[in-house]
């Protein structure tokens, strides 16, 4: 067995063939346990790798994953061990495992030509950008990136060689390939030319550090480094340099040769470049950037909240570089009066003491000190002193031509010519492996173990370096679960950082009790009123909301300066939408503690949800008319705003903001397939006291009820509207439509009166509320088998919905006309109805209908004898469900798989399928329609396989199920096979008989489904015209209250 992961992921079975590994996350983990092949790789990892931050609803979906897999690669080869899964494959059978072995071989190995031959062999095992089709996955990103820089630097460590060894042209082609897929990767275009003018093409190598050039000024806007610039002087002045490239910033820390001779600038500022005392995670990115800006400008400030890493960057680019430099820590100083001294100090200037105040002679002497030196001045920690540092920063750099000045501040400085590099949040990768480097500095041989629990805990500490290392550094004491619960007091758990650090870097209150006491105080009331937003959000809610009181100032400025002060973080919009603006977690939570602690909390809770009320309410209606897809981008824009504001309501019991709060929230939720989230939380608000009885309360107790049903609850469902229709009498109208609907569905359906249903039908009122009654009398009548009501009916809706713009009232509405379409015969009309309700669907965004609308045209184009379309479109359906728990019915689509692969020819494949579900499963909606379904589909695979007398118990257990569902349409698709098993059994007469219960019981044969049409066909082949009708007719004439098993009930016991 071979498994690819550098490409797309593949995996070839030991006869060379490919192994089909269809689905997403089906592929993704196999990818996730072959990057540990041999070892075992806990649940809790897996889940991380393959759900992320959303965990699945179902808690055997890994499992069912696990069984997919075994059948792809053989039951031994997914080996279950305690806590977790093992891919029982050697690792060098995986190619991304055996390119790093091959590397590290490489790497020990005193041949030279030995070593090339492996690096030369690891790089040949690359097929394209590693993990290329799980990209969706939240693991593999990060993966990705790890590995496709382990080939860049494998293929600049080839070129290395070569050169060193005179084998000038090795590895030429990839490394080609490297720095066409990281067109700014310096040490990749270095390492090309080199290898290039080696061989005698220096034409080419210059193009290649030119189009390089061209790459950073164009994309970043800087000069290339000083090794290109290096390189490319050597290429002018024709003398190859055959030393091996250094390694790229993005490898291992390399240590910083001493140089063998003194340079311009050298003298005092040298004692600055201390060694590192931990390691660098991280920050590859910032740091090839923060080298680019130092090479082409002369002010480079780095900026980020406290904690984020700022001076270990600069740390780190100090020790990697060879230049002069020194380092004046600011932190200490309470004046800008000192600022000056601490520099001369610094550079090494006549001895001062940091408190004199450096007034024009202490300038005139740093002045004089740098005269004529090249160097690097680091200004650490300027943000309390900024404007004192800013003017000595301006007059430095205009009166020293070779000064250069890294600077690091919670802010800019605001000197012309300054270039910024903000520091944003470690990605997951990064920010686990600082935590995990961190812990086992503390423990040694510590295991992360429960690889999302680290993942979730970075993600809550907001992927900050500092806050990150201080949870680190509570493994001691506690674990990393018992860590996780309690970052909601997050400012008593993270304290004891290094005794040697900042006393502001020693906890976490400490880091934001700096940045805090640096704000004016309308800054601080401007901020501490931000808090109470769950997410990002636009100026216009920063001044609805933090602005409802004065806080002392325009609130766009303070806003602004919260920004430059990195106390808040702005996102850039696409497409011309507004910045929005957000808090990291942190600082939200330290603010909401400030909010608590003043008068203000209650007010600014209360002007958040007045908010959020005002931006939805008033479009809720637009969300049943064409403006719907715009009024949904609305809602998704404030929806974390909204579930906050309803939390809130709910935890200070205020019934009537929580029930406007959920009404404003259901129909968007409902129409984008989000029942469950509308389901729980109709039913906490339900639970309030004093519940609403206004017209929000009307809406959500009425969803409520029917929600209750659609789920298989029906025991209170009409005394629960009759409650809500008792309570409604002096509301104004017109009702919510759903209200106004409550009454005629309840009588419907628990009394079998549609009166009411067709009386709102055929008015001449809300054209949506006359569409959705049509529709529900339509599918009434589609259970009793009316077909002629229900698609008059449907007809109806489809043409109101059509007017009023509703995509989810047309999409169900075009779905059931396409099945009437199927069960006519015309299987053409019915794709292409399933195709426009699968476009309805998919522009709502609604993942609950869309892979059942897929599948059904997967059905239709099975039918049809497509296999590969067919197949595509179940896979695209598999896509599209994910791990959500599957509508209606657990296991719905993986019997539907299992009859796709049935018709296209592939009943092993099915009944496999069909082994997923045979499970109990708990009570909800649809389970004797399951039932029926699932023993009537192993039925038909029975008869596919020639063994009719396994089929027969199947069906009369199918029958029972369906005749206790009441459900028309199960009961005639069982009634059809039934029908098959009886004349393949030599029964013409009963098949007969059960064709005519299927007609009575659905209304009509499924004429679009050849195995009925054969079966109408032999019987009316073995029995002629006229004996076909009269079973037909005695078919027909059944009670209802008999179920259509295959031979009749008195037949059965007479046997």
């Amino acid at each position: 067995m071979w498994i690819r992961l550098l490409g797309t992921v593949s995996v070839l079975g030991t006869d060379g063939a490919e192994l089909r590994v269809a689905g997403l996350r089906l592929r993704g983990l196999l990818a996730r346990l072959a990057l540990d092949a041999g070892r075992v790789v806990d649940t809790a990892t897996l889940v991380d790798a393959l759900w992320g931050e959303t965990p699945p609803a179902t808690p055997n979906a890994l499992q069912s994953l696990v069984t997919r897999l075994r059948r792809v690669l053989g039951p031994d080869r997914v080996v279950g061990a305690a806590g977790g899964y093992r891919l029982a494959v050697a690792p060098d059978r995986v190619d991304a495992l055996r390119f790093a072995e091959l590397r590290a071989g490489a790497a020990g190995e005193a041949d030279p030509r030995r070593a090339r031959e492996l690096l030369a062999g690891a790089l040949a095992l690359w097929a394209g950008a590693p993990l290329a089709d799980l990209r969706e996955l939240p693991f593999a990103g990060p993966v990705a990136v790890r590995l496709a820089d382990a080939r860049a630097t494998a293929a600049e460590e080839l070129a290395g060689r070569g050169l060193a060894d005179g084998a000038p042209g090795a590895g030429l082609d990839t490394l080609t390939a490297v720095l066409d897929d990281h067109p700014l990767r310096e040490s990749a275009a270095v390492a090309l030319a080199r290898s290039l003018h080696a061989t005698g093409r220096r034409a080419d190598a210059l193009d290649v550090l030119d189009r390089t050039r061209t790459a950073l000024a164009t994309e970043l806007g800087v000069d290339p480094g000083p090794e290109l610039r290096h390189a490319r002087a050597e290429l002018l002045h024709d003398a190859p340099d055959t030393r091996p490239t250094a390694p790229a910033v993005t490898g291992a820390p390399q240590d910083t040769p001493e140089d063998a001779g003194p340079r311009r600038g050298d003298g005092p500022a040298a004692r600055h470049r201390s060694p590192a005392l931990t390691s660098f995670v991280g920050r590859a990115d910032d740091l090839a950037r923060l080298q680019a800006l130092l090479g082409a400008a002369r002010l480079v400030t780095v900026t980020g909240p406290g904690g984020t890493g700022k001076t270990r960057i600069v740390e780190e680019v100090l020790r990697r570089s060879d230049g002069a430099a020194a380092v004046a820590e600011l932190a200490p100083l309470t004046g800008t009066d000192q600022v000056a001294a601490a520099v001369l100090h610094a550079v090494g200037g006549p001895d001062l003491a940091v408190a004199d105040r450096g007034g024009s002679d202490t300038l005139a002497r740093l002045r004089a000190t740098l005269a004529g030196r090249e160097l690097l001045l680091v200004l650490d920690n300027c943000e309390h002193l900024v404007a004192g540092v800013a003017e000595l920063v301006h007059d430095l750099l205009t009166a020293v031509g070779g000064l250069r000045v890294l600077a690091t501040s919670r802010e800019p400085l605001g000197v012309p010519g300054e270039h910024l590099l903000p520091l944003g949040a470690l990605d997951d990768e990064q920010a686990a492996r600082l935590f995990t480097d961190r812990a086992a500095a503390v423990v040694p041989g510590f295991d992360p173990g429960d690889g999302r629990t680290v993942a979730a805990l970075c993600r809550r500490l907001d992927g900050q370096p500092l806050p990150i290392e201080l949870a680190a550094a509570r493994v001691r004491t506690l674990s990393t679960g018992e860590i996780l619960a309690r970052l909601d007091d997050r400012f008593r758990l993270l304290v004891g950082g290094a005794r040697t650090a900042l006393p502001r870097h020693r906890t976490l209150r400490a880091v934001v009790d700096w940045s805090w006491d640096l704000l004016e105080d309308p800054e601080r009331t401007l901020a501490r009123r931000f808090g109470i937003f769950a997410g990002a959000v636009d100026a216009a809610a920063v001044r609805a909301v933090c602005g409802a009181s004065d806080p002392g100032g325009d609130p766009w400025d303070l806003l602004a300066a919260l920004v430059e002060k990195s106390l808040v973080v702005a996102v850039a919009g696409t497409d011309g939408a507004p910045t929005r603006y957000r808090m990291l977690e942190t600082v939200r939570e330290y603010s909401l503690a400030r909010l608590a602690e003043s008068a203000e909390e209650q007010w600014i809770a209360g002007a958040h949800g007045d908010w959020v009320l005002g931006v939805l309410e008033p479009g809720e209606p637009r969300l049943r008319t064409g403006a719907q897809l715009d009024w949904l981008g609305v809602v998704r824009s404030v929806e974390g705003e909204a579930v906050r504001a309803l939390d809130r309501a709910v935890d200070a019991g205020r019934a009537d903001r929580a029930h406007r709060l959920l009404a404003a929230l259901s129909w968007g939720w409902l129409i984008r397939g989000e029942q469950p989230t509308l389901l729980h939380r109709s039913a906490t608000v339900a639970a309030l006291p004093a519940a609403g009885t206004g017209p929000a309360g009307a809406l959500n107790r009425t969803m409520h009820a029917l929600l209750l049903a659609g789920h298989g609850d029906t025991g209170t469902v009409r005394a629960d509207i009759d409650a809500v229709l008792d309570a409604i009498g002096d509301l104004p109208r017109p009702l919510h439509p759903v209200v106004a609907l409550a009454g005629p569905v309840s009588r419907a359906f628990t009394d079998g009166d549609e009166s009411d249903l067709l009386t709102l039908a055929a008015g001449d009122g809300d054209p949506w509320l006359r569409a959705a009654a049509a529709e529900i009398v339509a599918l009434g009548a589609e259970n009793r088998g009316d077909l002629d009501v229900q698609r008059t009916h449907l007809r109806i809706a489809h043409r109101l919905f059509g007017e009023v713009g509703d995509r989810f009232g047309l999409g169900v509405v075009v779905l059931s006309l396409g099945e009437l379409e199927d069960f006519a015969g015309d299987r053409a009309a019915a794709a292409a109805a399933y195709r426009e309700a699968i476009a309805l669907t998919s522009e709502l965004g609604n993942l609950d209908d869309l892979p059942q609308y897929r599948m059904q045209l997967a059905h239709v184009t099975a039918r049809d004898g497509d296999a590969a379309t067919a197949r595509q479109q179940m896979r695209q359906a598999l896509v599209d469900l994910g791990d959500r728990p599957q509508p209606e019915t657990p296991g719905w689509f993986d019997w539907g798989h299992a009859d796709v692969e049935r018709r296209l020819g592939n009943p092993h494949r099915a009944l496999e399928l069909l082994d997923t579900v045979w499970e109990p499963v708990p009570p909800g909606p649809g389970l004797l329609q399951r039932d029926a379904v699932l023993h009537m589909m192993a039925a038909a695979v029975e008869l596919d396989l020639g063994r009719p007398q396994r089929a027969r118990p199947l069906l009369d257990h199918a029958a029972d199920a369906a005749l206790a569902s009441e459900d028309g349409p199960v009961l005639g698709q069982v009634a059809e096979t039934a029908a098959r098993w009886a004349l393949a059994e030599g029964d013409p007469d009963r098949a007969g008989e059960l064709l005519g219960i299927a007609i009575d019981r659905r209304g009509t044969l499924h004429l679009g489904d050849p195995e009925v049409v054969a079966t109408r066909d032999g019987v009316r082949a073995a029995l002629g015209p006229e004996r076909t009708d009269a079973a037909l007719a005695r078919g027909r004439a059944v009670p209802r209250d008999v179920a259509p098993r295959p031979r009749p009930a008195t037949a059965a016991r007479s046997r």
